[in-house]
């Protein structure tokens, strides 16, 4: 066989194979075709002393207008992220940034339920919302998402959501935080509560624990860390990024995000818009905008005020607001019967410039919190049964070839590969466009955007099939 393209000279890790060892991987029709088999091909890549492994799977980034943006697909895919979940859409602006600007990369999208924009005000009706999960489905989103830390619903409205989504049978994803309670261990808390038993992705663990309920953040990770053990129906990810991610958009002098509130008490600054640019200042408050490498990065001081300014307040805005004890924390807890409590590691990044899965991520390899088999584990495997990727995660012959490969030692991603092709390579973005996960109904929709299409068997995701 004439392979499409054969990666020699890397170390291999493959846990669903069982493979930990110095050999090849070749691909054909966009998919592994070989093991071990270093024949003739179309391309070859050696890479002595790489680590390759199943393709990094984020299940939490953002990658749309509210909070991320174009430059998204790019920062991804140079990360060495083959497969990711966009947290807030609209799933049609997302869509349509991936044809224009996409880097051949697979994203799935979860599309907010925001007040005053996709549903009416914080108190929409369990019909209201499932109008809603039908006409995003239909759109091309593979599920919801809730984003009550930043707008919050009622109580009521945060429980039909959950409600809805596992009604219609697709992806349902939470930012904790309701009218009664914020994106705080109560808010948390309150999330499974609403759930009444249904299942759903509760996002970044960490973000939960920063000490505004009880003193010390760590007494709020542990009773978190109980509620997940007993409430088997939740599945969850945590990131490591010292910076939080928000918007900066002022309504009548106040942060519209009560996230970005929050950011402000924390920091002991007025939750005002004079307050933000004061935190703008002082350093405290950073922003995100390009840089000359057509990437975004954080800017703070006069220059993130002024950047500030120039998007007239719809800005990415960022605060030291993530205890990195607590991320380390949630990396290593286990249950009574020794499993890790926290199925999976995420960025929260896309188009916030923190895509640490490599970076950070592997670091946990290197201070020995977890085996290089966990890492894979936490990055692909199990990222691609939460989102019910059944063909991802492993290198088995006739799985997606969804490859990754970095350096151990600097930790940076040097190639890219998505269903056979290289989207990345030393340095240079090579991919463009990209594939959409969305459920049958959105095959349609997909499909007129001129993109490529995976649909997913929804039943075989974590959330169902657990």
């Amino acid at each position: 066989m004439r392979y499409d393209l054969t990666i020699e000279g890397c170390f291999v890790v493959d846990p669903l194979n069982h493979l930990k060892e110095y050999t090849s991987v070749s691909v054909k029709d966009g998919r592994v075709a070989a093991v071990g088999d270093a024949g003739k091909a179309l391309q070859s890549v050696s890479l002595s002393g790489a680590l390759l492994m199943p393709g990094i799977i984020d299940v939490h980034v953002h990658c749309s207008d509210w909070i991320g943006g174009p430059l998204s697909f790019g920062m991804l895919a140079k990360s060495g992220v083959t497969t990711a979940a966009d947290m807030a859409g609209p799933v049609q602006v997302v869509l349509r940034q991936m044809k224009e600007q996409g880097s051949g990369i697979n994203v799935a999208v979860m599309e907010a339920l925001y007040p005053g924009k996709t549903v009416n005000g914080t108190d929409p009706s369990l019909d209201e919302i499932r109008g809603v999960v039908g006409k995003i489905t239909r759109e091309g989103a593979l599920g919801l998402k809730l984003i009550g830390g930043h707008y919050p619903l009622t109580p009521e409205a945060s429980a039909a959501a959950i409600r809805a989504a596992n009604e219609r049978r697709c992806y349902i994803a939470v930012h904790s935080g309701s009218a009664r309670n914020g994106s705080n261990l109560k808010g948390a808390l309150d999330s499974i509560e609403f759930s009444e038993g249904r299942p759903f992705h509760l996002a970044h663990i960490n973000a939960y624990c920063r000490g505004m309920v009880e003193k010390d953040p760590k007494d709020e990770l542990k009773t978190l860390l109980k509620a997940l053990i007993d409430n088997p129906h939740v599945i969850s990810e945590f990131h490591p990024a010292p910076l939080n991610g928000t918007n900066g958009k002022c309504v009548g002098g106040v942060p519209e995000s009560h996230i970005t509130r929050n950011c402000l008490r924390m920091g002991g600054y007025p939750e005002t818009e004079k307050g933000l640019k004061t935190a703008f200042i002082d350093g405290y408050a950073h922003c995100v905008g390009e840089d000359m490498n057509g990437v975004n990065e954080y800017v703070s001081g006069e220059k993130a005020l002024s950047y500030w300014r120039s998007q007239e307040g719809n800005a990415i805005c960022g605060f030291p607001v993530n205890d990195r004890e607590i991320a380390f924390l949630c990396a290593t807890a286990k249950d009574p019967k020794g499993e890790y409590v926290i199925d999976a590691l995420s960025s929260d990044g896309g188009g916030i410039p923190r895509n640490f899965m490599i970076r950070y991520g592997y670091l946990l390899v290197e201070w020995g919190a977890w085996s290089v088999d966990e890492y894979v584990m936490k990055t692909s495997v199990i990222p691609s049964r939460m989102l019910g990727l059944t063909n991802k995660g492993h290198l088995s012959v006739g799985a997606d070839a969804d490859i990754t490969v970095f350096d151990p030692v600097s930790r940076k991603a040097l190639l890219t590969v998505v269903g056979g092709k290289v989207v990345y390579a030393g340095g240079v973005q090579t991919g463009s466009g990209g594939t959409v996960l969305c459920l049958p109904e959105g095959r349609d929709a997909a499909e007129g955007m001129g993109l490529g299409i995976q649909v997913v068997d929804i039943e075989q995701s974590m959330l169902y099939a657990r």
